[in-house]
């Protein structure tokens, strides 16, 4: 849908304050860099939207994005691969924090992965399935896209974006794959028209909106799959969850969202602000697989339908990931 850009959208879209800057990767010598990394640290850091393409590969390098306005983007995620092997309690045992710790490691704003792969394969080669992430964004990281990509790991934590205060991130057409609270970001994020397989019989979402109360996690059009007995979602603090015309498969659990809490450890357990906000819709009917995947945008503070709930609405209107992804796209044609 985003090949071909209409006069009146061109018309909408925000001017560019210079060209972008065009760079290709190869792992021969066909194309500018045979690094992703390398292409990544030449960029001047003078705010102009940078491009990167990616020739097919397996390209088995970690990747540092301290740089605003990247989009990097591969020939298909079936041809375009990145990949690391990295247990995160490995990585802390000679590092002081988690910068590093992941494939892709994000400390900036506006940065796209687009029709490419990233796998953490620590858990794959070894069976050991603690935390492994595969995409881990820090405090600073907003507006991050995933689109057409498959975002994988051996373990817990595979799309870590944790942005407490004001992260915003949006998601389309993705494959995501993982273990224990495999999809877990902090603040607000939107996912449209993917699959969540969760290889544990434990949850799959997690979403941590403390910090305010319109911060909330969206899964819409969506399919959910997994081990026998995986459960669909938890969170540790304040949460807010909207399930709008997904399907569940029946290897999920009938088992609610739920609070996880810590019984012995109560300074662990964090003020419980707002209460359990966990909201459903379905076009079938027949999706509502458990009692408490029924139906209940009747009880939402505020009147809204199914067909409000889109991307413009999760991010109040202060971001629109897909007129900026329809504008990275018209790029690359152009290009």
């Amino acid at each position: 849908m985003f090949r071909y850009v209409s006069i009146l959208l061109l018309l909408t879209l925000p001017a560019l304050a210079a060209q972008p800057i065009y760079l290709t990767v190869a792992l021969d010598d066909s194309a500018d860099f045979r690094s992703i990394q390398a292409a990544i640290n030449s960029l001047p850091n003078n705010g102009q939207q940078a491009i990167i393409q990616l020739a097919p590969g397996l390209y088995q390098e970690k990747l540092y994005f301290t740089r605003d306005k990247v989009a990097l983007i591969g020939s298909g995620r079936e041809q375009t691969i990145i990949k690391i092997a990295e247990l995160r309690n490995n990585w802390l045992k000679q590092h002081p924090n988690d910068w590093g710790s992941a494939v892709v490691n994000i400390r900036a704003s506006d940065i796209a992965l687009l029709r490419l792969t990233v796998k953490n394969s620590y858990g794959e080669l070894t069976g050991d399935n603690e935390h492994q992430f595969a995409i881990r964004g820090f405090e600073s990281a907003t507006r991050i896209i995933t689109d057409d990509c498959a975002v994988i790991a051996g373990g817990a934590d595979t799309l870590s974006l944790w942005n407490k205060t004001d992260g915003m991130y949006y998601h389309r057409n993705c494959y995501f794959e993982g273990y224990t609270d495999m999809v877990c970001p902090r603040g607000w994020a939107f996912f449209t028209d993917s699959t969540f397989v969760n290889k544990k019989a434990y949850a799959t979402l997690w979403h941590d909106g403390e910090l305010a109360e319109a911060q909330k996690l969206v899964v819409r059009d969506s399919h959910f799959d997994g081990v026998p007995g995986f459960m669909l979602g938890r969170r540790h603090y304040d949460g807010k969850f909207y399930l709008i015309n997904n399907s569940y498969s029946q290897n999920m659990a009938d088992k609610p969202i739920f609070r996880h809490t810590y019984p012995t450890e109560p300074e662990r357990d964090r003020a419980n602000l707002w209460g359990d906000r966990n909201y459903f819709s379905h076009q079938e009917q027949g999706n509502a697989i458990y009692p408490w995947l029924a139906t209940n945008l009747s009880q939402h503070p505020g009147a809204i339908s199914a067909e409000q709930i889109t991307a413009r609405w999760t991010f109040a209107n202060r971001w629109d990931p897909e007129a900026e992804l329809g504008q990275l796209y018209l790029l690359l044609e152009q290009k």
